[in-house]
C-alpha cells in the first residue's frame, strides 16, 4: 500500500484500547493508518510499555507537573515532531480546551464507554460511567467511537455498539465487557474509517489569482480582509478593528513608498477580483544588511488552496531580482502550523529557534526562523 496516515495516541493509564489498536495495525485491520508515536500524561504508565515493545515512540507529557498551557503545548509539540495527522484518545484522561480541538479539527477522535447521549459529558470517565448506567437500572449500554470537538463527548458519532447488561454486573465486570465486546472492535475499525476518509479526500485545486500592487482604491477591501485573520497571526502593531483610514496609511507610507524607494515589494493577493490577501518582501533595517524579510496573510476562505505556496514563490522570485538582497527571512509562531507548511514547501529551511520561549496573552509560544538563499 502507498502512503499511510500518521496516528498519534493519547493515553493516561494501561493502554488497553492501545493494545486493540496495535493489534489491529498488526492483523490488517487497521491499513490506512499507522501509529507513529504515543504520548501519556502519566508518567509510567503501562500503555509506554506496549508502545515500546511493539517499536512506536513512546513521549511522556505530564500533565500534574505542567500548567493547561504548557501540557497542551508539549504534546503539540510532540505531534508536530512525528508530523501525526491524526489523533486518537485512547483512555486519555484530560479534557482538551477548544483552541486545541479546533487546531486538529475533524482528526481526533475519542471512545466512551456508553452509548452517547447517555452518561457522557464533564465528569463521565472510567468506572464512573459503569456505574452510573448501573444506578440508573438500563438493560443495554455499550460504547461510541466519536469526534471530539470543543464540547465534551459532543462531537460527530462515527461508530456505536450495543453490549447487554447482566442481573449482578458490578461497574468492574460490565467495564471489562464493553471494551471486550465493543471499545477494542470499534476503535480500530472507526480509526481505518477515518484514515481512509482521510486518504481519499480531494484535495482543492489552487484557484487563479495574481499578484498585484497596492491602490489607494484598495483601503476599504485591505481593512475588510485584515479583519477576517485570526489575531494571533498578525503583529501587534496591526489596529484592532483595521479600518480603512489604517489601510490607507500602510499603502501611501509603507506600500507605495518602499517600493519607489526600492526597499521593498508589497502586493495584493487577488481572486476572481476580490482581494483575499497580502504579501510583502521588505529589507531588514538595522545591521542586517542583504536580507528581506516576508510577511502574509490569506483569509480564512482561502487556506489549504495552494496559492499562498505559490505567491510565497513568486515574491521572493521577484525580491531577489529587484532588491538588493541574497536572503529572505520568515519567522513562525509554533502555533502557526499553516504558515510553517507554506515556507517549507515554498523552499524555506528551517534554522532553528529565533528567540527563547515567550507567553503571550496566556498561551506559550516559540518563535522560528526559517531561510531562503538567492539562488536556492
Amino acid at each position: 500500500m502507498g502512503r499511510k496516515v500518521r496516528i498519534a495516541v493519547l493515553v493516561s493509564g494501561g493502554g488497553t484500547n492501545l493494545q486493540a489498536l496495535i493489534d489491529a495495525q498488526n492483523s490488517g485491520i487497521l491499513v490506512s493508518g499507522e501509529i507513529v508515536c504515543v504520548i501519556s500524561s502519566k508518567v509510567g504508565a503501562y500503555a509506554l510499555e506496549r508502545a515500546k515493545n511493539a517499536g512506536i515512540d513512546a513521549v511522556t507529557v505530564p500533565r500534574k507537573d505542567l500548567s493547561p498551557e504548557d501540557f497542551e503545548s508539549g504534546i503539540v509539540k510532540t505531534l508536530e515532531a512525528h508530523n501525526a495527522e491524526v489523533i486518537i484518545l485512547a483512555g486519555f484522561m484530560s479534557i482538551l480546551s477548544e483552541d486545541f480541538t479546533k487546531k486538529y479539527s475533524n482528526r481526533i477522535i475519542n471512545v466512551h464507554p456508553a452509548l452517547i447521549p447517555s452518561f457522557c459529558g464533564k465528569g463521565y470517565y472510567g468506572l464512573k460511567v459503569h456505574e452510573e448506567a448501573l444506578k440508573k437500572g438500563v438493560k443495554v449500554s455499550g460504547a461510541t467511537v466519536h469526534l471530539v470537538n470543543e464540547i465534551c463527548d459532543g462531537g460527530e458519532i462515527l461508530a456505536q455498539k450495543a453490549v447487554s447488561v447482566k442481573d449482578g454486573d458490578t461497574p468492574e465486570t460490565l467495564q471489562r465487557r464493553i471494551m471486550e465486546q465493543a471499545e477494542w472492535k470499534l476503535l480500530p475499525e472507526a480509526a481505518e474509517k477515518l484514515c481512509r476518509r482521510i486518504l481519499n479526500e480531494k484535495k482543492p485545486e489552487t484557484p487563479s489569482f495574481t499578484l498585484r500592487k497596492w491602490e489607494l482604491s484598495d483601503a476599504e477591501a485591505l481593512a475588510e480582509s485584515t479583519n477576517k485573520v485570526d489575531r494571533k497571526y498578525l503583529t501587534d502593531g496591526i489596529p484592532n478593528p483595521y479600518t480603512k483610514a489604517d489601510g490607507e496609511y500602510f499603502i501611501k507610507n509603507m506600500a507605495q513608498k518602499q517600493e519607489a524607494d526600492g526597499e521593498g515589494i508589497f502586493y495584493a493577493i487577488e481572486v476572481d477580483k476580490k482581494i483575499v490577501g497580502n504579501i510583502s518582501v521588505e529589507k531588514s533595517s538595522g545591521l542586517r544588511s542583504g536580507v528581506g524579510v516576508i510577511g502574509y496573510y490569506l483569509i480564512p476562505e482561502f487556506y489549504g488552496r495552494g496559492i499562498m505556496t505559490e505567491a510565497v514563490k513568486m515574491i521572493c522570485a521577484e525580491a531577489f531580482e529587484k532588491l538588493d538582497i541574497s536572503r529572505i527571512e520568515g519567522t513562525i509562531f509554533e502555533p502557526n502550523i499553516g504558515s510553517r507548511r507554506v515556507l517549507e514547501k515554498a523552499g524555506f529551511e528551517l534554522e532553528g529557534v529565533l528567540k527563547d520561549a515567550f507567553y503571550k496573552n496566556g498561551k506559550l509560544y516559540n518563535e522560528y526562523v526559517y531561510g531562503l538563499v538567492k539562488g536556492e
